[in-house]
């Protein structure tokens, strides 16, 4: 009967040792895949907070569409890039990006060039015809460097 009992006594033993082991391992996996916070890289953080390289466009003067020749804007704008060769394909294409800058601000009536609500939207728009021509790359953001309408 004792040599019954010890061999139940080891039994339940390895039992519990196994069914311990198989707790913790679960808590560990599931720890693991479920309740850890996703921790960005610091090199991937530092980059997104880094600014770029920045290609400058400046003075250009446009007249409003209606305006009649009596008001202007005169604006200066930052294409922000990561990419060198961005920076080649922008000088290579300058005259040509300006040009759309100035067709595409002319075009729009001073009730828009004048608000601010409409600021973002003529940014979007205007870094899209920049991105338009870029083959090497992308323009990440623009910046209005200076804008004075009149």
């Amino acid at each position: 009967m004792r040599a019954m009992l010890k061999k139940i006594g080891i039994i339940v033993a390895g039992a519990i040792v196994i069914l311990g082991f198989q707790v913790i391992t679960s808590r560990m996996i599931i720890m693991k895949f479920f309740f850890t916070p996703k921790v960005e890289k610091p090199a991937e953080k530092e980059l997104k907070n880094e600014p770029g390289e920045f290609y400058l466009i400046n003075d250009l003067i446009i007249n409003p569409a209606e305006s009649g020749g009596r008001r202007h804007l005169m604006v200066s704008i930052g294409l922000e890039y990561r990419d060198a060769l961005i920076k080649l394909e922008l000088e290579k294409r300058d005259p040509q990006i300006r040009d759309n800058l100035i067709t595409l601000l002319a075009g729009q009536q001073i009730s828009v060039l004048s608000d601010i609500k409409f600021r973002e939207k003529i940014r979007e728009s205007l870094l899209n015809s920049v991105n338009y021509f870029l083959e090497a790359g992308q323009v990440e953001k623009l910046y209005f460097v200076s804008y004075v309408f009149q």
